[in-house]
């Protein structure tokens, strides 16, 4: 995997960037044709095209807009396969507002990508789901 460490790395800086920038247009590049792309709240939408119209739209609504990042994300990338590698990333955004004008606690967000190497050899995205962290506790576990 070392020889392919720095283009991973350059794609999810691509997907890093894009989402600190607020430009959906970057995310053409990391994602595969047919990718699926599902958010903390559930919404599935699947094909590139459809997951960037609705990172624009998502991106303009300044609710969502409001958010900013805090810190660098944790990024930890496993082999899967021989050219497949799953991407584990953890990031905090606070200030990210709700439509009912509340603004939401700091979200402890998660995301799991499937990357895969493509025919020309560059990698992209084929899958990603994000999950917030809540403080809901429904079951306590025993150490």
């Amino acid at each position: 995997m070392s020889a392919d460490e720095n283009p991973i790395e350059s794609l999810l800086m691509t997907q890093y960037r894009a989402f600190a920038t607020r430009d959906a247009a970057l995310m053409r590049e990391v994602y595969v044709e047919d990718a699926d792309w599902t958010n903390a709240f559930g919404r599935t939408i699947k094909g590139r095209d459809n997951i960037v119209a609705y990172l624009e739209e998502l991106f303009a609504d300044t609710n969502f807009s409001n958010g900013e990042l805090v810190g660098e994300p944790e990024v930890s990338v496993r082999a899967v396969g021989e050219d497949v590698v799953a991407a584990k990333i953890y990031t905090q955004v606070k200030g990210q507002r709700t439509v009912d004008g509340g603004t939401l606690p700091v979200r402890h967000n998660y995301s799991l990508k499937l990357i895969a190497r493509q025919l020309d050899g560059s990698w992209k995205i084929l899958s990603e789901i994000y999950m917030d962290a809540r403080q809901d506790v429904t079951h306590i576990h025993a150490d």
